[in-house]
């Protein structure tokens, strides 16, 4: 069975814009489909929000492209609940809250404040980094695919003339 991830925003966003690294290997997993993706109506405004910010130079069209990609990923969590242990920095409880309610298997993050809680419940939180190497270990990801870069990036080029 493939793991069901809650991924914050800055993760998502790293594994898009860089082609290389960890995040970018979580993000990969996802479009590929051998790990599921849960969002919340809120982690995905934050989402759609994040990438029509000026500082990432996408025009109005390719920010709605990368977000309809992500969003035709995602098992959208509603009827969120309230999960029982509230992180420091309230920006973050949806993350947790979604991961709660979707029964997630880890919460993939960088921020201390969530990272700090270490496991709400079931779900695990971690690093791309840890969520990698737990995952190679336990043979769900193949040997080969170490330092393939997501399909997203890709995609978008081919549809647009500018990706900077």
């Amino acid at each position: 069975m493939k793991p069901r991830l809650v991924v914050d925003t800055n993760v998502l966003l790293s594994g898009i814009f860089f082609e290389k690294g960890n995040e970018a290997l979580v993000l990969k997993l996802v479009l590929e489909n051998r790990a599921g993706l849960l969002a919340s109506l809120e982690t995905l405004e934050e989402l759609r929000e994040t990438l029509a910010r000026p500082k990432f130079h996408l025009s109005p069209s390719m920010s709605l492209v990368m977000f309809q990609v992500i969003l035709g990923k995602c098992e959208v969590v509603l009827n969120i609940s309230e999960a029982e242990i509230r992180c420091r920095d309230k920006d973050d409880q949806k993350f947790l809250d979604c991961a709660h309610t979707g029964r997630a298997d880890y919460l993939i993050t960088g921020d201390p404040d969530l990272l700090d809680m270490r496991q709400v419940g079931r779900t695990r939180i971690l690093r791309a980094a840890e969520l990698i190497r737990e995952l190679k270990e336990n043979g769900t990801r193949k040997r080969s695919d170490q330092g393939s870069p997501p399909k997203l990036k890709p995609f978008v080029r081919e549809k647009h003339d500018r990706f900077d």
